[in-house]
């Protein structure tokens, strides 16, 4: 076998490898002169098929392409364009229609019989029209694929250094290796950039002395695949590079003769980035499928805690202060408020934890947060954060959360004392930022703690639910921080270094200008006393309407329950009707299987606007929670609430 027809079989193996399907015609003639046979192959049919097909190719091209093929080849032969390109559909043997694109270039010589000929390539682009999240790294590979083209039609006519740089010009790692050994005779400069190897450092060596295989039983089924098929495609493996890290990569190779010694020709392309991004995208669909679980959990909870609060608040009052049981249940009182805290957490990051924003000034809460927390701790908060710095639009309450939870995070890793230090920066995201975030203007705050620091093993996992290293630890602090900061449309990202301390880096949107004005939320209700009357108690959980009635007749209020919207509807218009209307009617927000507080609610202002209606529900971030009034209530209290709580809400709204 001559030099040229050795280089010619090399890239007709280099044209497989990467998918693409060459063929040639006589443009004088018409006459093909290199079957494209292996796309007819994808679509179903018989070699004796293909060969019919290839006289009428048309018969196969959907009805709506065949105008743009047409143009696509008039205009490259006339001179319009440089090359002939198009996109179109084939109709397979089964009967469905499957995008490809042909590239193609018409070129001379007097070698030719007429003196010219047509030469391109076909390839399947049916994945990049059915998944358009992929359409940028398809239409980016489409670029590589046609300026490695284009120097593939050079190597057909020159020399063997044309056929290096094509060789060469690969993004992906190409090689060609022995295959009783396994040794490398020549690498690409893919195979360079991919894995550290210099070409020196590489040539006469085997994979095997060079340390690529993580795991040696992949290369084993690579061996058994070209034993059985005489190729291999996209085989999942992972290979060590020459630094020591670990990449994931896709390895395609088919067994070739190279002077009568079998070789093996191989393209490893590097999906490390792709797999990234598949782990992420699972971690958030984990999140959501735990949030929807916790966030009824909480909501149960709530109810309970309800119980459980409004009781323990009820018996104090019997109690003198100097009773041996007062310290009991005071202390009873405070767990379970610590208990609904931890529900708190809970629906943060489950779906009733959406965001109500307000603009907010960053430098507020970080300086309340770091007070609040370092508060008698021996660790030192540093503040770095200008005057210039951008406004926000987030929900105080979460954001806060999410300070105070990374705080705790460094105080504790600082048993020993040190300076935690957060510090803010206006920042303008582009369309291809690191962090696949809209682009816009943000804010990028770091917290930068001299702690102990996370072992590599346990940073990939610090964001996932319970997940935790500390003993008492419930693993759900970093995880809230990690779903509130991705519901208000940011990142988090943390780096550590054992031994040194660790960084959390937060980006969230920000409104892009300086402002002065801040929205600021009144702290609490005043609280007034009752007039008498009666009070309409809604809810589907008898141990709350329970200890919620016990606790109205103390306060002097008459009580009447239900457990449902439609039943309150009805004794409401019955009050109405009656010498004693009822004050206020306290609503459940959430009935399983009936009417809710928040159609209740406005079915009783269709006929009565001046009713006085107070919504309740253990979904405390509930938007409904916070914008009350926009629904039509004069106030919100939610759940666990207990007696003194009860009379604050009651002696605001009958006062008003």
């Amino acid at each position: 076998m001559g030099e040229e027809e050795l280089n010619k079989d090399r890239l007709a193996l280099v044209l497989e490898a990467a998918g693409l399907d060459l063929w040639e015609n006589d443009l004088v003639t018409g006459e093909v002169t290199r079957k494209a046979v292996k796309t007819f192959a994808e679509l179903g049919y018989s070699e004796e098929e293909a060969f019919a097909y290839i006289d009428d190719l048309f018969a196969l091209v959907h009805p709506e392409d065949t105008p743009l093929i047409k143009t696509a080849i008039d205009e490259h032969s006339t001179g319009v364009t440089p090359e002939y390109r198009c996109e179109f559909r084939l109709k397979a043997k089964d009967g469905s229609w499957v995008w490809y694109a042909n590239y193609g270039k018409i070129m001379q010589s007097s070698n030719y019989k007429h003196g010219k000929r047509f030469v391109g390539v076909t390839f399947n682009i049916n994945n990049r029209k059915c998944q358009e999240n992929e359409l940028r790294l398809i239409n980016l590979k489409l670029a590589e694929q046609n300026e490695m083209l284009e120097r593939l039609n050079n190597t057909l006519r020159e020399s063997e250094d044309k056929f290096r740089k094509t060789f060469d010009f690969s993004p992906d790692a190409v090689t060609i290796s022995r295959l009783d050994d396994g040794c490398y005779v020549d690498i690409n400069q893919g195979f360079t950039q991919i894995t550290g190897f210099s070409r020196n450092e590489a040539i006469g060596k085997t994979v095997l002395e060079l340390n690529l295989w993580r795991d040696p039983a992949d290369r084993d089924i690579l061996a058994q695949c070209l034993r059985e098929r005489g190729f291999c495609q996209n085989l999942e493996t992972q290979f060590r590079l020459k630094d020591g890290s670990i990449i994931t990569a896709l390895i395609s190779a088919r067994a070739i003769s190279i002077k009568g010694v079998p070789h093996l020709l191989s393209v490893t392309r590097d999906i490390s980035e792709l797999k990234n991004f598949e782990n992420e995208k699972l971690k958030l669909e984990k999140l959501e499928s735990l949030g929807v679980l916790a966030g009824g959990i909480a909501h149960d909870f709530n109810n309970i805690l309800t119980g459980i609060m409004g009781n323990i608040s009820f018996a104090k009052i019997f109690l003198d202060t100097t009773h041996k049981s007062n310290k009991p249940l005071a202390e009873a009182e405070k767990a379970a408020v610590r208990a609904g805290e931890l529900a708190h957490q809970l629906l943060t990051f489950a779906r009733g934890g959406e965001p109500i924003k307000q603009v907010v000034s960053l430098k507020n809460i970080v300086n309340e947060a770091l007070s609040f927390v370092l508060r008698g701790s021996n660790v030192k908060g540093i503040e770095d954060i200008p005057d210039s710095i951008h406004p926000l639009e987030v929900d105080e309450g979460q954001m806060t959360q999410v300070f105070h939870n990374i705080i705790i995070n460094a105080t504790q890793a600082m048993p020993g004392g040190g300076v935690l230090t957060v510090s803010a920066r206006n920042e303008l995201l582009n369309e291809k930022n690191a962090f696949s975030l809209p682009p816009g203007p943000y804010l990028r705050l770091t917290f930068i703690d001299q702690g102990c620091g996370i072992p590599t093993d346990d940073l990939k996992n610090i964001f996932d639910p319970y997940f935790t290293t500390k003993s008492t630890g419930t693993g759900l602090g970093l995880s809230s921080v990690h779903s509130i900061i991705h519901r208000h449309g940011g990142h988090i990202q943390a780096a550590s270094t054992v031994g040194k301390g660790t960084t959390f880096t937060v980006y969230l949107p920000s409104i892009g200008k300086a402002s002065t004005h801040y929205q600021e939320e009144t702290s609490g209700q005043p609280v007034g006393e009752h007039t008498g009357g009666s009070i309409l108690v809604m809810d589907d959980e008898e141990m709350i309407v329970e200890v919620a009635s016990s606790m109205l007749v103390h306060l002097g209020y008459k009580v009447a329950t239900c457990s449902d919207g439609e039943e309150a509807i009805d004794r409401y218009k019955a009050s109405m009707n009656s010498d004693t209307p009822f004050l206020a009617v306290i609503m459940d927000l959430t009935i399983p299987g009936g009417l809710g507080g928040k159609q209740a609610a406005k079915q009783i202002l269709s006929q009565f606007p001046n009713a006085c209606l107070i919504v309740s529900s253990g979904y405390s971030n509930d938007p409904i929670m916070s914008n009350y009034r926009e629904y039509g209530f004069n106030a919100a209290i939610a759940k666990p609430y207990n007696i003194q709580k009860l009379q604050e809400v009651l002696g605001y709204v009958l006062r008003h």
